[in-house]
Formats: structure tokens, C-alpha cells, sequence
């Protein structure tokens, strides 16, 4: 279901996208294999609603209660259009089949990083897609504000879905 942004980039604007996961429910607990305690398995995600004119898709996921800087689990560029929808446990590497590119996470690792919270506290997480005008070109070693620039000016339309785990 399309939902109003919990956390939002200034000047990052667009209309409603839906996004939502065979995986869990908006707002429900995120399952064990995509997190640290199971393997880390990217979401399997579906995107519908998208725009006329859109070029490419960007998926950005982030810790909504870390204590410093809400950091990017996971950053995913140059998606296809014509194909909305990213599979469960996508490989840790930059280049997908789909043509599509990851950047590394806020760990430093390439692609995605499953949720990790403290012993005993409950996170939330927030995946944002956005549907772009354009394709980004970034450097591989580019972080969360990099890949916030690019995706500025450029966004159609966005949605997003949240998740939530206790370790």
C-alpha cells in the first residue's frame, strides 16, 4: 500500500508508488532470513503504480532508530521499469542480471545488510522506492548522501514499506 513518507530528504518530492513484499506486511516484524540472525536476505519487493516516463527504479533501506544518521542498509540503482519487482536474497555484488547496481552499505559491504539491532531492542526499517526520470551514475564506493543527491530533482514518484526487528 502506498504510505505517507515517515522520513523524508529534503527536496526529494514524487507522487505515491505502491511497494510492498510477499515477505511481510507494511509495518509488521521483518522476517528472520532477512536479517543478521538468518543469512541476510534481501526483501523480495513488488512496485506497482509507477509513472509514465520512468526510466529507472532506486531502493534505498534505512534504520529509522539508529542513533546516528539513519544508515543505509541497502542502496540499489538503475532498476528497469519494466521490471518492478527485486527477488528475495539478490547477490552481494555491484551489478545485478536485471542491469541494476547496488552500492555498499553503511558497513561497507556490498549490497544488502540485514537488520541488526542491539540485544533486546525492537528497530524499525524503512524501505523507500523511488521511480526516477533518469539512470545515476555512481562511483561504486558511494554512500546514502551521495545516492540522496542523485536521486534529487529526478523522482516520479515514490512508496514505501516498513519493517520492524527485535534481535
Amino acid at each position: 500500500m502506498a504510505m505517507a513518507m515517515a522520513w523524508a530528504a529534503p527536496g526529494l518530492a514524487g507522487q505515491p508508488l505502491t511497494v510492498s513484499s510477499p515477505g511481510f506486511k507494511d509495518g509488521d516484524k521483518l522476517p528472520r532470513a532477512c536479517t543478521c540472525d538468518g543469512g541476510e536476505h534481501s526483501p523480495a519487493l513488488n512496485v506497482s503504480d509507477l509513472p509514465g516516463g520512468a526510466k529507472s527504479l532506486a531502493v534505498l533501506m534505512i534504520d529509522l532508530d539508529a542513533p546516528k544518521a539513519k544508515p543505509a542498509l541497502w542502496m540499489v540503482y538503475n532498476i528497469p521499469p519494466g521490471q518492478p519487482a527485486l527477488p528475495e536474497n539478490l547477490p552481494k555484488t555491484r551489478a545485478l542480471k536485471n542491469e541494476a547496481l547496488q552500492l555498499p552499505a553503511a558497513n561497507g559491504k556490498m549490497g544488502y545488510a540485514g537488520p541488526c539491532p542491539p540485544p533486546g531492542a525492537t528497530r524499525r526499517y524503512q524501505i523507500e522506492v523511488f521511480a526516477l526520470d533518469c539512470t545515476l551514475d555512481l562511483p561504486e564506493t558511494s554512500g546514502k548522501r551521495e545516492f540522496l543527491q542523485a536521486v534529487e530533482g529526478h523522482i516520479l514518484a515514490r512508496g514505501m514499506i516498513s519493517g520492524k526487528y527485535k534481535h
